[in-house]
């Protein structure tokens, strides 16, 4: 999705399977007006149904889900009309993770180590690129 939606706000949906971490993502995207968490997926398959009901504008996705793992999730979402874009956020922060992402055309790949510092300039530059796009 190219535009900024008539909110303002960067629309983003969650997608992984620890619930904790989950709430502290939210709490940590909370704290900014320009992002709107539309949704929480706690395994992918509720991911692809949350993306077709919210048109998020982003989704945060875990690789290690237990119903359909990251990758496949992305490779579905893909084949969407009028896709979101894709971050990774994964625990497994190892090359050949980064390099399957970058195959899928992913935004952005995000350890959960260093979400805290990493994930939310990511998600601006996002947002400063679809509003960029819109004027």
């Amino acid at each position: 999705m190219d535009t900024p939606n008539p909110s303002g706000q960067l629309r983003v949906l969650l997608a992984d399977d620890n619930a904790f971490f989950m709430d502290s993502i939210r709490q940590l995207l909370s704290r900014h007006a320009w992002l709107q968490v539309v949704g929480v997926a706690s395994h992918g398959a509720e991911c692809l149904a949350l993306v077709a009901e919210q048109q998020p504008d982003v989704v945060v996705v875990d690789l290690a889900m237990p119903d359909i793992n990251g990758f496949e999730v992305i490779k579905l979402i893909n084949s969407l009309p009028d896709h979101p874009r894709v971050i990774i956020m994964s625990l497994y922060d190892e090359p050949e993770y980064r390099e399957g992402g970058r195959h899928l055309g992913v935004h952005g790949y995000v350890s959960k180590a260093a979400v805290t510092t990493e994930l939310i300039p990511l998600l601006q530059g996002l947002f400063q690129e679809s509003v960029s796009k819109s004027v």
